[in-house]
């Protein structure tokens, strides 16, 4: 009898899980897109700061000391932040129960794409 308990016990505990997660899937999915887009910005964006940095930078000049500044800020306050909200909203919207079939290829192609730009 006690056995029968726990396990619905944790059924209820999934269930609840579950329907809490259904509840937020508009914000958790807003706030995926969100951290997606910011994300790819810092990715697109760094490469043109490393070769503004090369072309118009001289050696132990200030601009030299600006753009490294730009470009620390932009991976630590923007980017790797973004990158980790894009990860933690992805998973969070794959815990959701039957929102992907994953019997299809394109949540394997977008998970694997990921892993890359990762």
């Amino acid at each position: 009898m006690a056995g029968t308990f726990g396990q619905s016990d944790t059924l209820w505990k999934e269930d609840a899980v579950s329907d809490i997660l259904l509840a937020a899937y508009p914000w958790i999915k807003a706030l995926h897109i969100a951290s997606v887009i910011a994300w790819m910005a810092g990715l697109f964006y760094l490469p043109r700061l490393f070769v503004y940095h090369v072309e118009r930078a001289d050696l132990g000049s200030g601009t030299q000391a600006l753009f490294t500044l730009m470009e620390r800020r932009l991976l630590k306050i923007v980017t790797t932040p973004a990158m980790a909200g894009s990860w933690i909203f992805g998973l969070l919207l794959l815990s959701i129960p039957g929102l992907f079939d994953w019997t299809q290829a394109w949540p394997w192609i977008k998970i694997a794409a990921v892993l890359l730009m990762t």
